[in-house]
């Protein structure tokens, strides 16, 4: 792998997001790779210099800083956009460009309620831009194009490979130029993506066709992860990445504001460790080079990161080993509302019935405080947020997905045996109760000290805090208790 990667220039686009962080973060950690361009769109008051300075001291690459601080200065910066022409990229960039060999496409919106004409912009015109650009580069080895598990949501079992996508990337795209009117193509969506429970899903397949499309032309290969979460190993064990999609929803469970789930108790969520995930990646990019060299494949090469084959544990039960186990309670956040915890129900009833109780009433009466203090009231705009997140994240609570595990599983293991790939120990143990439970721990405390950056010496202040406020609400209790208790007495027994 390292031999593969030597001495290499790199293409990112979407170095600034989760997947591509911890691609740029394994690359100059465990490869002498010669140079990693990053495409940055100008944010703000940011240009792509700035925007560049700022991602060099993303917590991702702490462990780097401390053991190869000067890898960083193999990063630069490229001004650029995926919904512009061309990636919106400078004749003198594309010069500078000229040498290289290997293209991550990372580049996407995430949200999955995202309005369609943004999705197909970024998701499908974005990767039909970077394809164009790529043409260009005569040293081109492999062009890599990040997707996900859900591409394909309407099938039961995931297979790595390229299903034929119900709509036409191209007429999809034209609808762009077409309705300039905002509201009808937002109309348009519910007809448009039947059988996709989002616009994320429904234009990530429109990209797949497209890859599909373009394969004879250029070394062309997809990634499909599942859903990426914390690391387990590398950079640091349990390395939180960011407080967007499930990562936030378990740091707010932390905090004691997201207090139950709508979820299927038999769900197992495919979910793809952050390094493990990345690992597998740039295997299957040497994998795709590979394939390539022996001639254009007679169909396109798909590889997928997936947990069901060597992940038995169901959503709920890891869940409920975190609450058992006072994990939450152990790391305890100083950000917290309440005490850290929460219910997993599939029924529907039951879950608005919580959601009303323990997390409508207790925002109310925290934002009414807030605003007779004089505060800005903020609590409820996190609980609708909260509980949109998990309406639109509906669909994947109560499906199963059936896949035949991780990509070349035999030779992902074996060929990067103890080397800086080697993923042995973390798919042999992924099974086991204390493996279970020592990544659970990791990344709690990871939350704690990477996104929330709280100093672990607090945790027993956090703890007591907690106590307190548990103390607080027991008294409250037998308060209501007793006046209910009196007025009954007073009303009907005297």
């Amino acid at each position: 792998m390292q031999q593969f990667f030597n001495n290499s220039e790199i293409f990112v686009t979407g170095g600034s997001g989760v997947v591509g962080k911890a691609v740029i973060e394994k690359l100059l950690r465990s490869c002498n790779v010669k140079r990693i361009y990053v495409l940055l769109r100008p944010r703000g008051q940011l240009n792509a210099e700035q925007r560049l300075l700022k991602l060099r001291q993303a917590k991702v690459f702490q462990v780097l800083r401390v053991q190869k601080p000067q890898e960083l200065d193999k990063l630069v910066p490229i001004a650029g956009d995926v919904s512009l022409p061309q990636l919106g990229i400078t004749p003198e960039d594309v010069r500078r460009l000229a040498q290289v060999s290997l293209v991550f496409h990372c580049a996407a919106t995430v949200r999955f309620d995202e309005p369609l004409r943004v999705a197909l912009r970024l998701n499908v015109g974005g990767t039909l831009e970077a394809i164009k650009f790529s043409e260009q580069l005569r040293q081109l080895r492999v062009f890599v194009h990040v997707s996900t598990f859900f591409s394909n949501p309407y099938l039961q079992r995931v297979e790595p490979k390229y299903y034929d996508s119900p709509m036409d990337w191209r007429s999809c795209l034209r609808l762009l130029d077409e309705i300039h009117d905002d509201d009808m193509l937002d109309a348009l969506t519910r007809k448009v993506i039947v059988g996709f429970p989002n616009t994320y899903t429904f234009t990530k397949n429109l990209a797949e066709s497209l890859i599909n499309d373009y394969r004879t032309r250029l070394p062309l290969i997809i990634w499909r992860p599942s859903i990426v979460l914390f690391s387990v190993r590398d950079p640091l064990p349990g390395y939180a990445p960011s407080l967007m999609g499930a990562m936030g929803l378990f740091s707010l469970v932390g905090a004691g504001l997201l207090k139950t789930v709508y979820i299927g108790d038999n769900i197992h969520l495919d979910i793809t460790p952050q390094d493990m995930g990345v690992k597998a990646l740039l295997y299957y990019t040497k994998c795709g080079y590979e394939a390539y060299r022996n001639g254009t494949p007679k169909e396109l090469l798909v590889y997928q990161s997936s947990s069901k084959t060597h992940i038995p544990h169901t959503f709920k039960e890891m869940a409920n080993h975190m609450d058992n186990l006072n994990l939450w309670y152990n790391a305890a956040f100083l950000k917290n509302l309440w005490a850290p915890g929460c219910h997993y129900t599939q029924s529907r009833c039951v879950y608005l019935f919580l959601v009303f109780t323990k997390q409508v009433l207790p925002a109310l009466f925290i934002d009414t405080l807030l605003f007779i203090c004089g505060r800005k009231p903020l609590i409820m705009a996190i609980m609708r947020k909260c509980y949109h997140t998990l309406e639109v994240m509906k669909p994947f609570m109560f499906n199963n997905y059936d896949s035949p595990g991780a990509t070349d599983f035999k030779g992902l293991l074996e060929l990067n045996k103890d080397t800086e790939f080697d993923l042995a120990e973390e798919y042999h143990n992924a099974a086991s109760a204390e493996h279970l439970t020592s990544a659970c721990n990791n990344m709690i405390q990871s939350v704690r000290r990477d996104l929330l950056n709280e100093n672990p010496k607090t945790v027993g202040l956090a703890q007591r805090l907690i106590r307190i406020k548990l103390f607080i609400w027991h008294v409250l209790r037998l308060f209501v208790l007793y006046k209910l208790l009196s007025w009954f007495y007073y009303r009907f027994m005297r």
